[in-house]
């Protein structure tokens, strides 16, 4: 079975110079290995008649060959192989980049993980060992085949037959034998990194509700199946060994059998069944290596598949492109949205004809129950994908004309959750901006009310925070994404539920440093808290993911529409305790 993989063969730009000079010093060590034995065998079988010095020149000259050949090959691979790891987790890593809100969301953390690690690590072998291997096993016989024809060319033709055959019979075998598919031992490899990652992440929770021990069990379930899965392959692939190394010592058995009988019948010279003997096995090294690498060179099938689904997806829409033809500009102050929509694949929710105006210097809210659309909104102006209808502008260029790193320069977000790296907080501000000073960082920090805390922190700039940002509260990570926010000095800020997740004083710290940027940034702020919008400028609300009203905090209580219902609940929701409505006055 040829495994000339279409996926694979498509990731294999840049590898084929590599994999052919592998193949090429593969059959430069098997010329060596032929001229030795040649050497040697003729050396034997007229020891009596030939002079010594030429025969150890020329088998010197082939051992040198064998172990250049030998040598350079491993270096060879270790290029191929660095280079396929490189090449392929750099792909992964820019589409993921590149792919929209839904897309990455389709994908999922452990697919990505699982893919641009394990996957690409198996991946690799397939370019490294088993292409040469397989080129080299179909040149190989057939150059041992010229070789030894004139010494006996009976055991030459039964030697080359068998070869060609143990490939395709060792597949029979296999087939016969059965076991668990490459396929499905990735596959339950992937579930069981899925559910570790994610069994990692929410610990936390599964304690709290003394779900860690049911989890346990179902992780070890899940461990069992995938070791039952690769023992059985495992297995297989052993007793497929044992069945073609049966054959290939059969076949060398009955060679030299062969050339001895011609021997002892005066058919043969010594010299010819010397040749036999040290050659014969040469036709099946090659194909043993080659089923050796293929038990690797399936599981990196089974892995491209999962990782050509990362390379391709989405592939029916546009990926998020800028070009610069379409520049239709208006004189619009601030961001526009014109007839935008977008719907997520498989699913209905999204948004529907918004038109809306968010004005240069003011302070737009976004408002609605959940579910509306406000975050698929916020991801339109931020370009994290593109609407499926409409136009979308910002200071009177369109999205469309504008680079996604251009688009940066003008809008940023700060997230519900603030992504903290590894690192010091400098290392981790600077990720805004690399050129910032130490003293630009210590007026951000101070901005965001985090100066007294860093003048009090010994090593101040320097200051570890951690895997993640372990060493920080949930507050000050908060405040730290804020500051990097600053640093890039964009003048249109997206605060996405910055609050939701951090203590009371913290986010009176927050909402003190949003009310200064308001002076001198545009700001749009989605807030599940409706009292800390109502100085808003201007207050679109969102429904079923369609604008239902706009207007200021005064004018939509008037109207007693959506936006006062969900002023009056949240209103009802505020006023009660754990155990009830509170007595007036304690508030």
């Amino acid at each position: 079975m040829l495994l000339l993989n279409k996926i694979l063969l498509k990731m294999a730009k840049g590898l084929w110079p590599w994999i052919i000079a592998i193949l090429g010093l593969k059959l430069l060590a098997l010329a060596g290995i032929a001229l030795f034995s040649q050497t040697l065998s003729g050396f034997l079988g007229g020891m009596a008649e030939q002079p010594l010095s030429p025969a150890v020149g020329q088998a010197l000259l082939g051992a040198c060959m064998v172990l250049a050949g030998e040598l350079l090959i491993g270096e060879a691979e270790y290029r191929c192989t660095a280079r396929a790891r490189i090449g392929l987790r750099k792909r992964i890593f820019s589409t993921i980049l590149l792919l929209d809100v839904g897309s990455i969301e389709k994908i999922g953390m452990s697919q990505a993980v699982a893919s641009a690690v394990d996957g690409i690590e198996s991946m690799q072998v397939y370019y490294s060992r088993y292409l040469p291997g397989l080129f080299y096993c179909l040149i190989s016989p057939v150059y041992l085949f010229f070789r030894l024809k004139d010494s006996s060319f009976g055991a030459a033709v039964f030697l080359l037959v068998v070869s060609i055959l143990l490939f395709p019979a060792n597949n029979i075998f296999k087939k016969i034998v059965k076991g668990s598919a490459t396929s499905l031992v990735w596959e339950s490899f992937r579930e069981l990194t899925g559910y570790y990652l994610e069994s990692l992440r929410g610990l936390s929770t599964l304690k709290l509700f003394n779900q860690d021990g049911e989890r346990e069990k179902n992780l070890r379930g899940r461990a069992e199946n995938f070791n039952r899965r690769l023992m059985e392959m495992i297995h297989s692939n052993f007793v497929s060994f044992l069945f073609s190394d049966g054959i290939i010592y059969l076949s060398v058995f009955a060679s030299v059998v062969f050339v001895c009988t011609q021997l002892s019948r005066g058919r043969a010279a010594l010299g010819d069944a010397i040749m036999v003997l040290m050659l014969g096995y040469g036709f099946f090294a090659s194909v043993r290596q080659l089923m050796f690498s293929t038990h690797q060179a399936l599981t990196g099938i089974a892995a491209a598949q999962a990782v050509s689904g990362i390379l391709d997806i989405d592939t029916s829409r546009p990926r998020i492109t800028f070009n610069r033809e379409s520049v239709k500009a208006d004189a619009f102050p601030g961001i526009r949205l014109e007839g935008v929509s977008y719907t997520y694949p498989g699913r209905d929710s999204g948004v529907q004809n918004l038109t809306m105006d968010i004005q240069r210097g003011m302070v737009t809210a976004l408002a609605g129950p959940s579910g509306s659309g406000k975050t698929t909104l916020s991801s339109l102006l931020l370009r994290f994908f593109d609407p499926s209808k409409g136009r979308i502008t910002i200071e009177g260029i369109p999205y469309a004309a504008q680079s996604p790193e251009e688009l940066r320069e003008k809008i940023v977000l700060v997230p519900q959750q603030v992504g903290i790296f590894s690192g010091t907080v400098a290392e981790n501000l600077r990720i805004a901006c690399p050129a910032a000073t130490d003293r630009e960082l210590q007026e951000v920090l101070g901005m965001v009310r985090l100066g007294d805390w860093l003048a009090a922190s010994p090593e101040g700039l320097e200051t570890d925070v951690g895997d993640a940002g372990d060493k920080l509260s949930g507050g000050q990570k908060q405040k730290l994404g804020i500051a990097r926010v600053l640093l890039c000095k964009a003048p249109y800020i997206v605060f996405d539920e910055a609050t939701s997740g951090v203590d009371a004083d913290s986010e009176r710290d927050i909402w003190a440093c949003i009310a200064e940027l308001a002076l001198s940034r545009t700001l749009i702020i989605i807030s599940h808290r409706l009292s800390t919008i109502r100085e808003a400028d201007t207050i679109w609300v969102l429904a079923g993911g369609r604008i239902v009203e706009s207007g200021n905090h005064r004018e939509l209580l008037k109207n007693k529409n959506v936006y006062y219902r969900l002023v009056q609940e949240q209103a009802v929701l505020e006023s009660q305790g754990p155990a009830g409505p509170v007595k007036a006055g304690v508030l």
